[in-house]
């Protein structure tokens, strides 16, 4: 437990009236009687020349140490609070505004004297309290109302023991900071009825970084362009219980030469794939590269953002980078070219063929677990559909192909007699089953590993509307689909793995694209 003793007042330098508790009306009326032996006392031209007008409190505000304003939080309604202990007991004191003010006497009012109490000093007592109920203290000139915004209030928050901290968790918005940048920090103390709901904050190396007792982080300017700095939260209930938080400082040094991986000139993307973050190096090494300037030839195509790239369309863009203080800059150009679609599950954050409802999905590094649902008593589905649109161009990019597992091979010994699978879409003029219904594809490789590549041709399939494809036109797919169905005939759940969903030019770059994963393949259709 925190002990609190605080010395006598120290509102003003100047000497100090106690609260008479006086009624307004009789203070106005002994002013009013004053001015008037004032005035007959006076002449005219004594009158002009030496009245002075009283000055009223313009606000009032707690003058609180730091030992108790370090226990001082924000509730969620916004107010202050201080928390006490059944017990205790503190003095707080206050600053009248302006200093010059003619009145200076106050009173004190506590809110739920069965909480808390406070007399005519500003001695507050805790009485009693659960950690949630609470008082409100006020302090308030003399003759006006504590509604009236001339005055200063405390929740004051009373428990009937000390509940210790058990963990302390620090929030922090980043992990690096350049000296002369703040930083608020913050904390979750657990359990969350803990009595104390602030830490002591301290800093592993106060040269690089100091944390004042508001968890407000300033970055100092060091010599060293990198500086690793431990921040400390100390619980205040005496238990020991501490977090830490490990940051880096670092120094603006400006870039003289930025290079952009030249691997990445000239490259092709899928619009799909959503966006690129391109490898690039800068003299000298260290340097602050949010310095640099990255810029777009076509916001329609692709924007940038310190090196990622986003893909916004289709066609080609360049990217450049530039050093603002030497001017030296480095470009390459991206093609996303229309029709292009490749999907290889290589980014957790962005792939766009999965389950959408009929069946879940698991996904690993470099393909897809779908995971089936079972549609009645003897047929299960789990469908690989986009969940995001997707663009074909017949002319460009033809043959759409897909690697997966055949659950009629997989479980065969488990019972499974039949699948059936669809190539099922919806866009603008195409929709319905390619080439009919079901398993329809042009090709089936049976790989080495025992996956399937299904390979379907847009120049000689049909939508079941609309026909084949305008081979001069890129195409809008909202819905884009296997439909992975009545697989018989089984009682529970199946899984079977999506390695890569992608378009070609032709038949001959999918077997190279399934050479170049180290297949083979024995051709079943």
């Amino acid at each position: 437990m925190i002990m609190k003793t605080i010395s006598q007042h120290n509102r003003t330098s100047r000497p100090r009236f106690r609260a008479m508790r006086k009624a307004a009306t009789i203070l106005v009326g002994s002013l009013a009687a004053v001015a008037a032996m004032t005035l007959a006392a006076c002449d005219d031209d004594d009158l002009n020349s030496s009245t002075i007008a009283a000055i009223t409190p313009s606000s009032v505000e707690f003058n609180l140490p730091a030992e108790l304003q370090r226990l001082i939080y924000t509730d969620n309604t916004g107010s202050q609070c201080l928390p006490l202990i059944k017990g205790e007991a503190v003095q707080l004191d206050y600053t009248l505004l302006p200093d010059t003010a003619t009145f200076t006497d106050v009173e004190w009012t506590s809110s739920n004297e069965a909480v808390a109490t406070v007399d005519q000093e500003g001695n507050v007592s805790a009485l009693s309290g659960d950690g949630t109920g609470f008082s409100v203290v006020n302090v308030t000139p003399l003759g006006f109302l504590s509604s009236s915004g001339i005055s200063a209030s405390l929740k004051v928050v009373v428990s009937n023991e000390l509940v210790e901290a058990q963990s302390i968790t620090i929030n922090a918005e980043a992990d690096e900071l350049y000296g002369g940048d703040q930083m608020q920090l913050s904390v979750a103390i657990s359990p969350e009825n803990a009595t104390y709901k602030t830490v002591e904050w301290t800093s592993s190396d106060p040269a690089a970084a100091t944390v004042d007792a508001n968890g407000v982080l300033t970055a100092q300017m060091t010599e060293e362009n990198e500086v690793p700095v431990t921040i400390t939260a100390t619980a205040l209930d005496g238990s020991g219980v501490t977090a830490t938080k490990q940051l880096t400082i670092r120094q603006i040094v400006q870039p003289e030469e930025v290079t952009i991986d030249p691997s990445f000139d000239n490259t092709t993307w899928a619009f799909n794939e959503g966006s690129v973050n391109l490898a690039y190096t800068t003299v000298p090494e260290q340097c602050t590269t949010s310095l640099i300037q990255w810029t777009t030839s076509n916001p329609l195509v692709a924007t940038v953002d310190n090196g990622v790239v986003t893909f916004t369309g289709r066609g080609d863009v360049t990217i450049t980078a530039t050093c603002p203080e030497t001017g030296q800059s480095s470009s390459v150009t991206l093609h996303i070219p229309s029709g292009l679609v490749r999907e290889t599950y290589g980014n957790p954050d962005h792939f766009v063929f999965a389950s959408t409802g009929n069946g879940s999905h698991e996904w690993h590094d470099g393909y897809l677990t779908m995971i089936t649902y079972a549609s009645n008593a003897t047929n299960q589905r789990g469908d690989l559909r986009n969940t995001e649109n997707i663009y074909l161009h017949a002319g460009n990019y033809p043959i759409i192909a897909v690697r997966m597992e055949d659950v009629l091979d997989k479980y065969a010994s488990e019972g499974v007699t039949s699948r059936n699978i669809t190539l099922d879409a919806s866009g603008d003029g195409y929709s319905g089953g390619l080439d009919g219904n079901n398993n329809k594809w042009l090709h089936d490789y049976k790989c080495s590993d025992g996956s399937h590549v299904f390979i379907y041709d847009l120049t000689q399939q049909s939508w079941a509307n609309g026909g084949v494809m305008d081979a001069s036109t890129e195409v809008e797919f909202r819905t884009f689909q296997f439909k992975y169905a009545d697989i018989r005939t089984i009682d529970h759940t199946l899984e079977y793995n999506v390695y890569w969903l992608q378009t070609f030019k032709t038949i001959e770059e999918v077997q190279e694209y399934i050479a170049g994963e180290g297949l083979t393949y024995e051709i079943i259709k």
